[in-house]
């Protein structure tokens, strides 16, 4: 019997964005109150926007079983910054980091967009706090 979740979350596994040890997770604060299914791969939405290999087919699967099992209505794409599958680029500055997770999320949305028409797609980045290591605050990209 099929279960209704509001949406799907395609995020980085990185665990500074999860269950921490001293009880801090920015995901479940991020979706709290909803009910979502969690697609997790190393740099979030990166094996969309560049496939490697065929895991693009791998995380559009995920999503084709969230949408149809679970009736998922949305789609958030949530990257973030310092993450270790975007260490090849060797950022200049926190901008130019975040242009390039911004152009990988745009592209994911192009492409779940083409594969889920109707469905609401929704763009994050969760900022590393300056001065910290594993601190993030998750904003909404408007474009």
């Amino acid at each position: 019997m099929a279960h209704n979740c509001e949406g799907v979350i395609i995020v980085c596994e990185d665990f500074r964005l999860h269950q921490r040890a001293d009880g801090r997770n920015y995901i479940a604060e991020f979706i709290k109150g909803l009910d979502c299914d969690l697609i997790t791969r190393a740099g979030g939405v990166q094996d969309l926007a560049r496939p490697l290999d065929s895991f693009d087919k791998s995380m559009l699967r995920d999503v084709d079983i969230a949408i149809k099992i679970h009736n998922a209505e949305k789609i958030f794409l949530v990257n973030h910054g310092n993450c270790g599958a975007y260490g090849n680029f060797n950022f200049a500055s926190r901008q130019a980091e975040f242009e390039q997770h911004k152009s990988d999320l745009l592209a994911a949305r192009k492409i779940l967009g083409r594969e889920f028409p109707g469905k609401e797609i929704k763009l994050y980045f969760a900022w590393l706090k300056e001065g910290t290591a594993d601190e993030f605050e998750i904003k909404e990209i408007i474009d």
